[in-house]
């Protein structure tokens, strides 16, 4: 009767995993950095703005167990976000205006590593340089899908919140 129960649990969860998991819109927080303009400088600019969110982010969420935790501690510092890009901004001589914000915005479909984010409205910290009429820059905060370049290891982070839920219910670790 246990082997037959096991025998169970393994057909299910084979059957499981063998669908790929589809995260929602809710599992997600996103990051937008806004140029001031399409000149070179701006787009450096904003290249270096976005590495110190980025830096100071994967502080922030390292601990953070959902995109609902992680949507907390981003509101909760936005402030010190802000200060981040601007520092940053300052370092390289820009003077203009940086603000952030946070709300829920449209993003296009992206593919980030092996990973894709379907086109819609997500929860996000937007970043603004200046007028912020320049090319954009996102990605996801979490679950941690923002790998700049110089950052790239090649391992991105599986990420399926029925992989966890199957952890939990076996008593495993985290995904």
């Amino acid at each position: 009767m246990v082997l037959n129960r096991r025998l169970f649990v393994l057909l299910i969860l084979i059957l499981v995993l063998s669908f790929p998991a589809r995260a929602e819109m809710s599992d997600y927080v996103r990051l937008h950095v806004l140029a001031e303009d399409d000149t070179p400088e701006a787009q450096t600019l904003k290249l270096e703005v976005r590495d110190a969110v980025l830096i100071y982010a994967k502080e922030l969420l390292q601990d953070a167990e959902s995109a609902e935790a992680a949507w907390l501690l981003v509101n909760a510092h936005r402030d010190q976000l802000e200060d981040a890009a601007r520092e940053r901004a300052r370092l390289c001589g820009f003077t203009g205006e940086i603000h952030c914000e946070t709300g829920v915005f449209s993003f296009p479909e992206r593919w980030y590593g092996g990973t894709k984010v379907p086109a819609g409205d997500y929860r996000a910290l937007r970043v603004v340089i200046g007028a912020g009429e320049g090319h954009n820059w996102w990605c996801v905060l979490y679950p941690s899908l923002c790998y700049p370049e110089d950052w790239q290891t090649g391992d991105g982070t599986f990420y399926s919140s029925i992989w966890r839920w199957l952890q939990s219910l076996f008593g495993g670790g985290e995904a």
